[in-house]
């Protein structure tokens, strides 16, 4: 029994004879019989008596039209609700982010996918990347975007790596430290340094580089980009951020880079952390594209 044989038979009921059904599901009218032939085959059991032309359903065919309505109304449904799944009309998105990941990507990548799909449902997860993994592999989440370097090689994962984006040092215009040609961290260390959460790599870079004892180099840690920038202008504070984060702040005043003596080319090094053995949803794979999406005039700005 086939649901296309049922779709015949409710087609027969509606029309009320063999020709107009046949023509109403676009067969001849011998092969719309045979298909009702093979309902009635397949469930032993004579569906319709066929009489001077009029068309009668027995007992079992009333009981198989109802369900049979039932079941081709419910393959519709199923049918729309798909398509408005690739569509995301619905749908859900279960992300991660790392630190940098959030600063950066999250609060526009977030706002522009809610803008071109508003009825999605969307649950976003912060924090770091093992902890992702961990929820990733719980199926928890649909994908994360974080710095990978700290993350260890595990089976069942795919990682697509972005594109590398320069990370700098910043302050507000007219910020003193700028009348220096070029900088140490110790001297920068003289103002407060903030920066989001660091990979234990990263830190241990930048605690390789410093050899002032009396604090670390950087004394506020905040994962929101937004705050980091107003801790330049209204602190004087020295902030570590990467430049497309910086740069692509509309409507916020502009920051200036500060020359940095010894820091070489700090870059970012993300990652899109997928499962390898599950296809993504809808909303997943258009998350991805859109960050992918966004990543690309960053590295077009280098």
């Amino acid at each position: 029994m086939q649901l296309r044989h049922l779709t015949h038979l409710v087609a027969l009921a509606e029309q009320g004879s063999f020709g107009r059904a046949a023509e109403a599901v676009h067969l001849s009218q011998p092969a719309f019989s045979r298909s009702i032939d093979k309902l009635e085959e397949d469930l032993r059991a004579r569906l319709v008596d066929r009489v001077y032309g009029q068309v009668r359903f027995t007992a079992a065919g009333e009981l198989v039209l109802a369900r049979a309505r039932e079941l081709v109304a419910d393959a519709g449904l199923i049918r729309r609700e798909v398509a408005e799944l690739q569509g995301l009309a619905i749908g859900t998105l279960d992300v991660g982010l790392g630190a940098f990941a959030a600063s950066m990507l999250g609060r526009v990548a977030l706002s522009q996918m809610l803008q071109r799909h508003p009825q999605l449902t969307v649950r976003v997860e912060l924090a770091d990347a093992n902890t992702l993994c961990e929820q990733l592999h719980r199926r928890e989440l649909d994908l994360f975007i974080a710095d990978t370097r700290g993350l260890k090689k595990q089976p069942g994962l795919q990682m697509k790596r972005m594109p590398n984006v320069p990370v700098s040092f910043f302050v507000a215009p007219g910020h003193p430290l700028l009348a220096h040609a070029a900088l140490s961290l110790e001297q920068a260390m003289d103002h407060a340094v903030a920066c989001p959460r660091l990979p234990d790599e990263v830190k241990a870079f930048f605690d390789r580089q410093v050899k002032r004892t009396d604090r670390a180099l950087f004394n506020v840690e905040c994962d929101d980009v937004g705050i980091l920038r107003d801790l330049a202008h209204s602190a004087g504070a020295v902030i570590l951020a990467p430049d497309f984060a910086v740069a692509d702040a509309a409507g916020a005043p502009p920051l200036v880079r500060l020359p940095m003596k010894k820091m070489g080319s700090m870059r970012t090094h993300y990652s899109i952390v997928m499962p390898a053995n599950r296809t993504l949803s809808p909303a997943a794979l258009a998350f991805s594209v859109l960050v992918q999406g966004m990543m690309a005039p960053a590295v077009r700005k280098e």
